[in-house]
Protein backbone atom coordinates (compact mmCIF):
# COMPACT_ATOMS: atom_id res chain seq x y z
CA UNK A 1 0.00 0.00 0.00
CA UNK A 2 2.73 2.66 0.65
CA UNK A 3 4.27 2.20 -2.69
CA UNK A 4 1.41 2.62 -4.38
CA UNK A 5 0.47 5.54 -2.71
CA UNK A 6 3.94 6.57 -3.21
CA UNK A 7 3.31 6.00 -7.48
CA UNK A 8 0.04 7.89 -6.88
CA UNK A 9 1.67 10.95 -5.02
CA UNK A 10 4.84 10.80 -7.44
CA UNK A 11 2.32 10.74 -10.61
CA UNK A 12 -0.03 13.40 -9.34
CA UNK A 13 3.27 15.65 -8.32
CA UNK A 14 4.57 15.00 -12.31
CA UNK A 15 0.97 16.67 -13.75
CA UNK A 16 0.96 19.35 -11.46
CA UNK A 17 4.69 20.45 -12.81
CA UNK A 18 3.46 20.15 -16.07
CA UNK A 19 0.31 21.63 -15.61
CA UNK A 20 2.55 24.38 -14.09
CA UNK A 21 4.05 25.21 -17.43
CA UNK A 22 1.37 24.86 -19.52
CA UNK A 23 -0.75 27.28 -17.43
CA UNK A 24 2.14 29.42 -17.25
CA UNK A 25 2.42 29.18 -21.42
CA UNK A 26 -1.09 29.58 -21.88
CA UNK A 27 -1.74 32.76 -19.19
CA UNK A 28 -3.99 30.81 -16.65
CA UNK A 29 -3.02 33.33 -14.17
CA UNK A 30 -4.26 34.75 -11.69
CA UNK A 31 -3.54 38.47 -11.36
CA UNK A 32 -4.02 40.01 -8.18
CA UNK A 33 -6.37 43.16 -7.76
CA UNK A 34 -7.78 45.23 -5.06
CA UNK A 35 -9.86 42.45 -3.06
CA UNK A 36 -6.55 40.05 -3.45
CA UNK A 37 -4.84 38.62 -0.23
CA UNK A 38 -1.94 38.24 -3.03
CA UNK A 39 0.67 40.48 -4.61
CA UNK A 40 2.09 37.94 -7.34
CA UNK A 41 0.35 37.03 -10.51
CA UNK A 42 0.30 33.11 -9.88
CA UNK A 43 -0.89 29.93 -11.66
CA UNK A 44 -4.63 28.95 -10.71
CA UNK A 45 -6.50 25.91 -10.89
CA UNK A 46 -4.00 23.45 -9.50
CA UNK A 47 -6.58 22.37 -7.56
CA UNK A 48 -7.32 20.30 -10.93
CA UNK A 49 -5.12 17.34 -9.21
CA UNK A 50 -8.58 16.98 -6.80
CA UNK A 51 -10.50 15.43 -9.60
CA UNK A 52 -7.93 13.61 -11.36
CA UNK A 53 -7.09 11.76 -8.43
CA UNK A 54 -10.45 10.88 -8.36
CA UNK A 55 -10.54 9.40 -11.85
CA UNK A 56 -7.50 7.51 -10.98
CA UNK A 57 -8.92 5.55 -7.98
CA UNK A 58 -12.53 5.14 -10.20
CA UNK A 59 -10.16 3.63 -12.71
CA UNK A 60 -8.13 1.48 -10.77
CA UNK A 61 -10.94 0.24 -8.27
CA UNK A 62 -13.25 -0.96 -10.96
CA UNK A 63 -15.45 1.74 -11.49
CA UNK A 64 -16.95 2.02 -8.36
CA UNK A 65 -19.51 5.28 -7.61
CA UNK A 66 -20.07 6.14 -11.44
CA UNK A 67 -22.64 8.84 -10.73
CA UNK A 68 -20.94 10.31 -7.81
CA UNK A 69 -17.45 10.59 -10.24
CA UNK A 70 -19.26 11.34 -13.40
CA UNK A 71 -20.91 14.59 -11.04
CA UNK A 72 -17.82 15.89 -9.90
CA UNK A 73 -16.69 15.57 -13.71
CA UNK A 74 -19.49 18.33 -14.75
CA UNK A 75 -18.61 20.61 -11.86
CA UNK A 76 -14.75 20.21 -12.27
CA UNK A 77 -14.81 21.20 -16.05
CA UNK A 78 -17.45 24.09 -15.47
CA UNK A 79 -14.96 25.64 -12.61
CA UNK A 80 -11.79 25.02 -15.13
CA UNK A 81 -13.50 27.06 -17.39
CA UNK A 82 -14.56 29.44 -15.11
CA UNK A 83 -10.80 29.85 -13.89
CA UNK A 84 -9.58 30.39 -17.83
CA UNK A 85 -12.68 32.82 -18.46
CA UNK A 86 -15.78 34.35 -16.95
CA UNK A 87 -18.94 32.66 -17.27
CA UNK A 88 -22.61 33.53 -16.08
CA UNK A 89 -23.37 32.54 -12.40
CA UNK A 90 -26.33 31.05 -14.01
CA UNK A 91 -24.69 28.55 -15.83
CA UNK A 92 -22.01 27.73 -12.93
CA UNK A 93 -25.03 27.58 -10.48
CA UNK A 94 -26.93 25.32 -13.25
CA UNK A 95 -24.06 22.84 -13.51
CA UNK A 96 -23.28 22.31 -10.32
CA UNK A 97 -27.20 21.49 -9.70
CA UNK A 98 -26.52 18.74 -11.72
CA UNK A 99 -23.54 17.44 -10.22
CA UNK A 100 -25.45 17.55 -6.76
CA UNK A 101 -28.04 15.45 -8.35
CA UNK A 102 -25.87 12.45 -9.36
CA UNK A 103 -23.92 12.81 -6.48
CA UNK A 104 -27.25 12.17 -4.30
CA UNK A 105 -28.74 9.43 -6.90
CA UNK A 106 -25.08 7.36 -5.90
CA UNK A 107 -25.65 7.71 -2.37
CA UNK A 108 -29.61 7.31 -2.99
CA UNK A 109 -30.89 10.30 -1.36
CA UNK A 110 -34.24 10.41 -3.37
CA UNK A 111 -35.09 7.12 -2.11
CA UNK A 112 -34.14 7.86 1.45
CA UNK A 113 -35.12 11.55 2.03
CA UNK A 114 -38.35 13.15 2.04
CA UNK A 115 -39.23 15.15 -1.40
CA UNK A 116 -40.44 18.11 0.68
CA UNK A 117 -36.67 17.87 2.35
CA UNK A 118 -34.86 18.05 -1.32
CA UNK A 119 -34.81 21.80 -1.65
CA UNK A 120 -33.50 22.71 1.48
CA UNK A 121 -30.90 19.76 1.01
CA UNK A 122 -30.22 21.55 -2.28
CA UNK A 123 -30.07 24.77 -1.12
CA UNK A 124 -27.53 24.01 1.78
CA UNK A 125 -25.41 21.88 -0.38
CA UNK A 126 -24.87 25.02 -2.89
CA UNK A 127 -24.71 27.16 -0.14
CA UNK A 128 -21.68 25.02 1.20
CA UNK A 129 -20.22 25.03 -2.52
CA UNK A 130 -20.13 28.51 -2.92
CA UNK A 131 -19.03 29.43 0.90
CA UNK A 132 -15.71 26.82 0.65
CA UNK A 133 -14.78 28.50 -2.53
CA UNK A 134 -15.44 32.00 -0.78
CA UNK A 135 -12.90 30.77 1.98
CA UNK A 136 -10.24 29.78 -0.18
CA UNK A 137 -8.46 32.81 -0.48
CA UNK A 138 -4.70 32.50 0.87
CA UNK A 139 -1.90 29.86 0.71
CA UNK A 140 -2.57 26.89 2.23
CA UNK A 141 -5.95 27.17 4.25
CA UNK A 142 -8.13 25.03 2.00
CA UNK A 143 -5.20 22.46 1.01
CA UNK A 144 -4.50 21.83 4.97
CA UNK A 145 -7.96 22.25 5.87
CA UNK A 146 -9.33 19.61 4.03
CA UNK A 147 -6.37 17.30 4.72
CA UNK A 148 -7.51 17.44 8.39
CA UNK A 149 -11.07 17.18 7.02
CA UNK A 150 -10.30 13.31 4.94
CA UNK A 151 -7.65 13.20 7.73
CA UNK A 152 -10.92 12.55 9.78
CA UNK A 153 -12.62 10.88 7.62
CA UNK A 154 -10.50 8.29 7.46
CA UNK A 155 -10.27 8.02 11.30
CA UNK A 156 -13.99 7.88 11.59
CA UNK A 157 -13.50 4.21 9.52
CA UNK A 158 -12.20 3.02 12.43
CA UNK A 159 -15.61 2.91 14.36
CA UNK A 160 -17.81 3.60 11.21
CA UNK A 161 -16.78 1.93 8.23
CA UNK A 162 -19.21 3.25 5.50
CA UNK A 163 -16.50 5.16 3.61
CA UNK A 164 -14.43 4.36 0.89
CA UNK A 165 -10.73 4.02 2.56
CA UNK A 166 -9.06 3.89 -1.03
CA UNK A 167 -10.38 6.71 -2.44
CA UNK A 168 -10.20 8.87 0.93
CA UNK A 169 -6.44 8.01 0.57
CA UNK A 170 -6.38 9.54 -3.80
CA UNK A 171 -7.76 12.33 -2.42
CA UNK A 172 -5.43 13.13 0.34
CA UNK A 173 -2.82 12.32 -2.08
CA UNK A 174 -3.73 14.58 -4.22
CA UNK A 175 -3.96 17.27 -1.49
CA UNK A 176 -0.76 16.71 -0.74
CA UNK A 177 1.06 16.69 -3.68
CA UNK A 178 -1.25 20.36 -4.18
CA UNK A 179 0.29 21.63 -1.03
CA UNK A 180 4.07 20.97 -2.58
CA UNK A 181 2.74 23.91 -4.97
CA UNK A 182 0.51 26.19 -2.86
CA UNK A 183 1.85 25.59 0.56
CA UNK A 184 4.37 28.53 0.38
CA UNK A 185 5.12 32.00 1.22
CA UNK A 186 5.07 32.53 -2.83
CA UNK A 187 2.69 29.69 -3.61
CA UNK A 188 3.31 28.99 -7.20
CA UNK A 189 -0.48 27.94 -7.96
CA UNK A 190 -3.83 28.56 -6.21
CA UNK A 191 -6.58 25.71 -6.39
CA UNK A 192 -8.64 28.34 -8.12
CA UNK A 193 -12.22 27.52 -8.82
CA UNK A 194 -11.66 24.21 -9.83
CA UNK A 195 -9.57 23.00 -6.38
CA UNK A 196 -12.02 24.54 -4.14
CA UNK A 197 -15.16 23.45 -5.86
CA UNK A 198 -14.43 19.76 -6.45
CA UNK A 199 -13.32 19.54 -2.89
CA UNK A 200 -16.32 20.95 -1.47
CA UNK A 201 -18.46 18.64 -3.79
CA UNK A 202 -16.55 15.99 -2.94
CA UNK A 203 -16.80 17.04 1.18
CA UNK A 204 -20.93 17.41 0.95
CA UNK A 205 -20.81 14.04 -0.65
CA UNK A 206 -18.84 12.31 2.50
CA UNK A 207 -21.22 14.28 4.97
CA UNK A 208 -24.37 13.45 3.40
CA UNK A 209 -23.53 9.66 3.23
CA UNK A 210 -22.30 9.65 6.53
CA UNK A 211 -25.69 11.48 7.43
CA UNK A 212 -28.04 9.04 5.93
CA UNK A 213 -26.12 6.73 8.03
CA UNK A 214 -26.17 8.55 11.76
CA UNK A 215 -28.66 10.59 11.08
CA UNK A 216 -27.28 13.28 13.57
CA UNK A 217 -26.89 16.72 12.62
CA UNK A 218 -23.69 17.23 14.72
CA UNK A 219 -21.62 16.52 12.39
CA UNK A 220 -21.72 19.62 10.57
CA UNK A 221 -19.36 20.49 13.09
CA UNK A 222 -16.40 18.50 10.97
CA UNK A 223 -16.57 22.35 9.52
CA UNK A 224 -17.24 24.18 12.49
CA UNK A 225 -14.15 26.73 11.72
CA UNK A 226 -15.11 27.54 8.32
CA UNK A 227 -19.23 27.25 8.90
CA UNK A 228 -18.63 30.41 11.76
CA UNK A 229 -16.59 32.09 9.73
CA UNK A 230 -19.02 31.99 6.72
CA UNK A 231 -22.12 32.59 8.69
CA UNK A 232 -20.86 35.65 10.50
CA UNK A 233 -19.71 37.38 7.66
CA UNK A 234 -22.66 36.58 5.44
CA UNK A 235 -24.68 38.16 8.32
CA UNK A 236 -22.24 41.12 8.45
CA UNK A 237 -22.12 41.77 4.75
CA UNK A 238 -26.70 41.46 4.90
CA UNK A 239 -26.48 43.65 7.29
CA UNK A 240 -24.40 46.18 5.12
CA UNK A 241 -26.80 45.09 2.18
CA UNK A 242 -24.04 43.88 0.07
CA UNK A 243 -24.09 41.55 -2.73
CA UNK A 244 -23.33 38.15 -1.32
CA UNK A 245 -21.93 36.57 -4.56
CA UNK A 246 -19.60 39.23 -4.92
CA UNK A 247 -15.94 38.96 -3.72
CA UNK A 248 -14.80 40.37 -0.45
CA UNK A 249 -12.04 41.01 1.94
CA UNK A 250 -14.12 40.93 5.27
CA UNK A 251 -13.74 37.18 6.27
CA UNK A 252 -11.16 37.69 9.51
CA UNK A 253 -8.53 35.28 7.75
CA UNK A 254 -8.51 38.33 5.37
CA UNK A 255 -8.61 40.67 7.99
CA UNK A 256 -5.46 39.27 9.80
CA UNK A 257 -3.32 38.27 6.66
CA UNK A 258 -4.23 41.98 4.73
CA UNK A 259 -4.36 44.49 7.47
CA UNK A 260 -2.16 43.06 9.96
CA UNK A 261 0.18 41.15 7.92
CA UNK A 262 0.36 37.81 9.68
CA UNK A 263 2.05 34.95 7.16
CA UNK A 264 -0.32 33.24 5.06
CA UNK A 265 0.98 29.65 5.94
CA UNK A 266 0.60 30.95 9.38
CA UNK A 267 -2.41 31.52 9.54
CA UNK A 268 -3.49 28.54 7.50
CA UNK A 269 -1.70 25.85 10.16
CA UNK A 270 -3.61 27.39 12.70
CA UNK A 271 -7.36 27.10 10.78
CA UNK A 272 -6.04 23.50 10.23
CA UNK A 273 -5.35 23.22 13.94
CA UNK A 274 -8.29 24.96 15.15
CA UNK A 275 -10.61 22.46 12.95
CA UNK A 276 -8.40 19.28 13.88
CA UNK A 277 -8.86 19.77 17.85
CA UNK A 278 -12.34 19.83 17.37
CA UNK A 279 -12.74 16.76 14.89
CA UNK A 280 -10.25 15.09 17.59
CA UNK A 281 -12.10 15.56 20.80
CA UNK A 282 -15.69 15.69 19.05
CA UNK A 283 -15.61 13.03 16.43
CA UNK A 284 -12.22 11.04 16.77
CA UNK A 285 -11.44 10.05 20.39
CA UNK A 286 -15.42 9.13 21.77
CA UNK A 287 -15.97 7.19 18.01
CA UNK A 288 -19.40 8.91 17.69
CA UNK A 289 -20.68 11.95 16.87
CA UNK A 290 -21.12 14.36 19.54
CA UNK A 291 -25.03 14.95 21.07
CA UNK A 292 -27.08 18.14 20.37
CA UNK A 293 -26.04 19.69 23.75
CA UNK A 294 -22.42 19.47 23.30
CA UNK A 295 -22.70 20.18 19.90
CA UNK A 296 -24.54 23.29 20.79
CA UNK A 297 -22.42 24.84 23.64
CA UNK A 298 -19.31 24.18 20.96
CA UNK A 299 -21.40 26.36 18.63
CA UNK A 300 -21.95 28.90 20.62
CA UNK A 301 -17.84 29.04 22.02
CA UNK A 302 -16.73 29.44 18.31
CA UNK A 303 -18.74 32.01 17.77
CA UNK A 304 -18.14 33.84 21.00
CA UNK A 305 -14.28 33.19 20.09
CA UNK A 306 -14.53 34.91 17.06
CA UNK A 307 -16.29 37.39 17.80
CA UNK A 308 -13.76 38.18 20.41
CA UNK A 309 -11.25 37.99 17.48
CA UNK A 310 -12.87 39.89 15.00
CA UNK A 311 -15.52 42.78 16.79
CA UNK A 312 -11.59 44.58 18.51
CA UNK A 313 -10.02 43.95 14.77
CA UNK A 314 -12.75 45.51 12.77
CA UNK A 315 -12.48 48.47 15.27
CA UNK A 316 -8.72 48.67 14.65
CA UNK A 317 -8.78 49.05 11.15
CA UNK A 318 -12.51 51.19 11.20
CA UNK A 319 -13.88 48.62 8.48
Amino acid sequence: MILSSLIVFLVLLLIGLIYHRLAMKFGIVDKPNHRSSHTFSTVRGGGILFPLAVIFWWLIFDFQHTWMVLGLIWVSAISMLDDMYTLSRKLRFGVQFLALSMAFYDLGVFEQINIFALPVLYFISLGIINAINFMDGINGISGLYFLVFFGTMLAIQVYLPVFEDSLIRYIILSILAFLFFNLRKKALMFAGDIGSISLAYLTIYFLLNWYLIEQNWTIILILGVYGVEVSVTMVERLLRKENLLQPHRTHLYQLIVNELKVNHVTLAIIYAIAQAAINLFLFIIPQKAPGALTASLVLVSLLLIYLAIKIPLRKKIRI
